[in-house]
């Protein structure tokens, strides 16, 4: 691809600003934004969701950020006309247009959280595209639970503890952003609610949750230490990787603790 010419993607993301309030004439307008400033050699997402394949044009990550940027104050100011945008976009079989909407619903989590939550639950109900799982939950659920943390991790629970891997994946990455929070107040809350996947047999869900607990790790080792302390007296080879994977960021004398627990109790077993 061509170098980007963030000053010119700058002023079309203020044109399509401009149309704000005419959503056909934006989401034709976004629709063409992202196919100007595609890479070329991306054909289609090899992801396929529940209903339709999803294709992808390739948008480099600063096209989406500059023009989620350029919106940013036209979304909370009028945030019924977003939701109906949003609404829109989502309906979209195009990768770049579902990024946006979620990127836009996360600028209303403050402003329409009821809006936000409806939305939110009836999309993640039925989505199996990892990148959109992401996506969803670190930008609008995670940011939505720190509202309510006390009666929103209940929620998060169930996702972890889903029979179903893409709920399982999204309740975990939901905590993402709480980890990154210094001043989260209920980190052991948080955790309690990933007792129900250290046993998780997916690889990815695996490594997502060894993710998290090890961004946990930096603002609250104490914690963290606590949790896998527990959970290396165990010889289930899932819950060896999680443990293994996420003591990285701990100080060595209490990664040497743990360690030395996971592996004794694995020669006992």
């Amino acid at each position: 691809m061509p170098a980007l010419d963030i000053a010119q993607i700058r002023f079309e993301a203020a044109e399509l600003a401009g149309v704000f309030a005419d959503p056909q004439a934006f989401v034709a307008g976004a629709r063409e934004f992202f196919r100007r400033h595609s890479d070329p050699t991306v054909k289609q997402s090899p992801v396929v969701s529940v209903h339709v394949a999803l294709k992808g044009y390739g948008t480099p990550a600063p096209v989406m950020r500059t023009l989620v940027g350029g919106l940013r104050k036209a979304a909370p100011a009028r945030p019924a006309l977003t939701l109906a945008l949003i609404e829109l976009w989502w309906a979209e079989p195009v990768r770049e247009m579902k990024r946006l909407a979620v990127e836009q619903l996360g600028l209303l989590v403050t402003v329409s959280p009821g809006d936000v939550e409806a939305l939110m639950l009836r999309w993640q109900a039925t989505l199996d595209d990892l990148e959109l799982i992401e996506a969803l939950a670190t930008q609008v659920t995670g940011p939505w639970v720190l509202g309510d943390a006390g009666r929103r991790l209940a929620l998060v629970r169930q996702w972890v503890n889903s029979p179903h891997k893409h709920q399982r994946q999204f309740g975990v990455m939901t905590l993402a952003p709480l980890a990154k929070q210094r001043n989260f107040a209920d980190v052991s809350a948080a955790l309690e609610v990933l007792n129900g996947a250290m046993y998780e047999g997916d690889p990815e869900v695996r490594k997502s949750l060894a993710h998290v607990l090890r961004d946990f790790s930096v603002h609250s080792p104490s914690e963290v230490t606590r949790f896998l302390s527990q959970w290396a007296d165990t010889t289930d080879k899932n819950t060896n990787w999680i443990v293994r994977h996420a003591v990285e960021k701990l100080d060595a004398g209490a990664q040497a603790d743990i360690l030395a627990v996971l592996r004794g109790r694995n020669r006992a077993g």
